[in-house]
């Protein structure tokens, strides 16, 4: 049986690319924790993500770009205690023959001036590839995985002054890739394509699939000393997705699933849901017995994971649809969620600012913070 680097190998073999088929993930080597990814990672620990702005979806006109989040949001931020903002940027708007890319250096000057805003804050930002449409799927082929390297190359000459106290590069979100060896290698890849212009900033890596707990647990660690890893965390769906119109069919179906619950409060919700399948995954929900303490065992295993490896860990993304969860018990999970976190020494990012799962809600020119979210997070009352 091969082990898993004979796996690496091979699939570097495979890629076939010199950028790709040379930089592949090695063991882990043991590292002291006062290292600069861990001493960098102390930055990443109170955290929002700012979807909708420069990427994950929407309107990414110069009108929405230049006036979605401003300088009132960041100090609003700031004054909360929050430390770091994920900026997310969907390459169509740097692609060639993309959106906007008869007009690079406008849409260049907006990113820059948008990054400024967050760290004149005192806000540092960490920067993810943020794509949508069916960029995920090329990767698949030679020509998308050259596509993801070179995309680097280019944002790390563009970066590469930038204070590497103060920003991070995260490779992708939720790459979707099946297979998580081929995937370690694209990330493999564009880890030695940024080394090869900036020796100096941070990059934050993940697993295969939608970065859950269990990606991280069979993910390599990568040949470089200067990474930090991460996932995300929403479970349970049942709860954390009640009533979303995406993902998963069953979703659809569940309204008012409390948090914690009994099972005989899941009993009662089930007899109104149609499909057996629907039916099972609630009933499944009820029985695991969803708590503080369930929460924290499982989060255990990524902070074991990265104690293992010697590298530090975050959840860059947690959170619950506030359109339909319930308020109280919204409250009640976001709090158990960043204090598992916080009790395994994980940094944490909610999802997100202002969207429908968001900490604040904007009434035209106006931010209205969520108190019991707030409290929450451990934030400070503005």
């Amino acid at each position: 049986m091969r082990t898993a680097l004979g796996r690496l190998a091979l699939i570097g073999s495979l890629l076939a690319g010199d950028c790709l088929g040379s930089a592949m993930a090695q063991q882990p080597k043991t590292l002291p924790t006062d290292t600069v990814p861990f001493q960098r990672a102390e930055t990443l620990t109170h955290g929002i993500n700012a979807s909708g702005w420069f990427g994950g979806w929407g309107d990414y006109s110069p009108k929405h770009t230049s006036t979605y989040i401003t300088a009132d949001d960041f100090q609003l931020m700031h004054t909360m205690g929050i430390r770091y903002v994920r900026f997310p940027l969907d390459p169509v708007l740097l692609s060639q023959g993309g959106l906007l890319a008869a007009n690079k250096e406008q849409v260049w000057k907006r990113i820059d001036a948008a990054i400024d805003l967050a760290t004149n804050a005192g806000i540092a930002v960490d920067f993810v590839v943020f794509p949508q449409d069916d960029y995920k799927q090329r990767l698949e082929t030679q020509a998308g995985a050259d596509q993801f390297v070179m995309l680097w190359q280019v944002l790390a000459k563009h970066f590469a002054d930038r204070d590497p106290e103060m920003f991070f590069y995260e490779l992708m979100n939720e790459s979707e890739q099946q297979d998580p060896y081929r995937w370690i290698g694209l990330e493999s890849a564009a880890v030695k394509a940024i080394r090869q212009i900036d020796s100096k900033h941070t990059i934050i890596a993940s697993g295969a699939h939608y970065d859950g707990i269990g990606d991280l647990l069979v993910t390599e660690t990568i040949d470089d000393p200067n990474m930090i890893y991460n996932f995300h965390f929403y479970e349970p769906y049942q709860f954390t997705h009640q009533g979303a119109t995406w993902g998963s069919n069953e979703w659809n179906y569940f309204k008012d699933v409390p948090y914690p619950a009994t099972s005989a409060q899941i009993d009662e919700r089930m007899k109104t849901i149609p499909g057996d399948f629907a039916r099972y995954q609630l009933y499944q929900y009820g029985v695991e017995n969803w708590s503080a303490t369930t929460i924290s065992s499982r989060i255990a295993f990524a902070a074991t994971w990265g104690h293992e490896h010697h590298v530090p860990v975050i959840c860059n993304e947690f959170g619950a649809f506030r359109d339909t969860v319930p308020a109280d018990s919204r409250a009640r999970y976001l709090h158990d969620v960043r204090i598992a976190l916080e009790k395994n020494g994980i940094g944490w990012a909610m999802w997100d600012w202002d969207g429908n799962f968001g900490l604040v809600t904007r009434h035209e020119n106006t931010l209205a913070p969520d108190a019991a979210v707030v409290e929450a997070l451990g934030l400070k009352q503005p």
